[in-house]
């Protein structure tokens, strides 16, 4: 298969159509969720329809393919587990406060049955609220809220994260302990992790696992998992781009491949090379002027779930359309809010050391060149 060559720095955000993709992808789940919340998942979207997966499954996945590229390279071009700990939480951690603070306050404000001081003082608020900050715990409901709704998850879109913090966790070991630092050594490890990650998603499915408990956590972390990797792949060969040609032939396999066991590996490599053609190819004037754009697609996915949810419980039989458009306007002012005050500024500290070299490095060294001094 003839391959593109491509600039090997192609991470950089003005030189490829991640903030497009990115952008796409939230608002696929937008899309998707805009379809299934008001009718509680009787109704889904138009790609669940032909191939038994909703826009949010590919959204996702394309969320995670993404990523894979970016935090190999982060850990690739810094490799400290310092750094990379506190750009990961930078990222992460400053817009889920600010937005779990807002759900809680006005949700709880404005559509708990329960009475806001019995409401903010209540053991399930609190472990709503922290359970969702750690990431691991996310919990769905907030007492009262939503309880007319035909489902009342508040934030149904934050149970991927946790699956985001163990490709970061992963990359950081490998990293720590060495893997990352010798080509032949990452490529094997990144072969074998996705050996893994088809093999356990073809089973599951070829068995027709039902997906729940310790079944639907295997899957979730396979699937996710394989296209995280994937990313990663693509980072660490990434002097070539697959031309269209083969990504169209991906796709197609993807839909021949429907309703069996093959179906989550093939679709999650054809939105994996879908991904990076679209990425590093498509370079017109829409393309450059949407690569100086604020990246509002982190606000968009973690604020999107709650305001369709709000819509829902306020207008009276929400229609699809009302939910999908309502809710990216709505959701759109809240990732700019977010972007522009939280996660810019935030995202402005990375390079703010975390302890002072002049005290802390130097007796560091002091300490490390006495043991040795000592051992020899």
């Amino acid at each position: 298969m003839k391959m593109r060559p491509v600039n090997a720095s192609g991470a950089s955000r003005l030189q490829n159509n991640f903030n497009i993709l990115r952008f796409l992808a939230a608002s696929l789940v937008i899309l998707s969720h805009g379809i299934e919340l008001p009718s509680g998942l009787a109704a889904r979207d138009w790609a669940h329809h032909l191939t038994g997966q909703p826009f949010s499954w590919y959204a996702v996945n394309l969320f995670f393919v993404l990523s894979g590229y970016l935090i190999y390279g982060s850990w690739d071009a810094k490799p400290s587990i310092v750094a990379f700990t506190k750009a990961r939480c930078l990222r992460i951690l400053p817009g889920l406060f600010v937005m779990l603070v807002l759900c809680v306050v006005i949700l709880g404000s404005v559509f708990s049955t329960i009475h806001f001081a019995q409401f903010i003082s209540s053991e399930p608020t609190l472990r709503y609220f922290v359970g969702c900050l750690s990431i691991i715990f996310t919990q769905m409901e907030l007492p009262g809220v939503f309880e007319s709704n035909p489902l009342r998850a508040v934030n149904g879109s934050l149970w991927t994260l946790r699956y985001e913090i163990v490709c970061y966790a992963t990359v950081a070991s490998l990293g720590v302990l060495g893997l990352l630092a010798i080509p032949t050594a990452r490529r094997m490890v990144l072969l074998i992790g996705i050996a893994i990650a088809v093999t356990a998603t073809v089973w599951i499915e070829a068995q027709g696992l039902p997906l729940e408990g310790k079944v639907y956590i295997t899957y979730q972390l396979a699937r996710l998992g394989l296209c995280f990797q994937l990313g990663c792949l693509y980072r660490e060969f990434r002097v070539v781009v697959p031309r269209i040609e083969f990504a169209i032939a991906l796709v197609v396999m993807m839909f021949l491949t429907t309703e069996t066991a093959a179906f989550t590996p093939v679709a999650c490599l054809a939105v994996a090379h879908l991904a990076f053609w679209c990425a590093f190819v498509p370079n017109n004037h829409y393309c450059r002027l949407a690569r100086t754009a604020p990246d509002y697609s982190y606000g968009l996915y973690i604020y999107a779930f709650p305001v369709q949810q709000a819509l829902i419980a306020t207008i009276q039989n929400a229609s699809a359309p009302q939910v999908i458009v309502l809710g990216f306007i709505i959701t759109l002012a809240f990732a700019a809010f977010s972007w522009h005050l939280i996660e810019k500024p935030a995202l402005s500290l990375k390079e703010v050391p975390i302890f002072s070299r002049s005290k802390f490095a130097r007796a560091g060294t002091r300490l490390a060149r006495k043991s040795w001094n000592k051992e020899s």
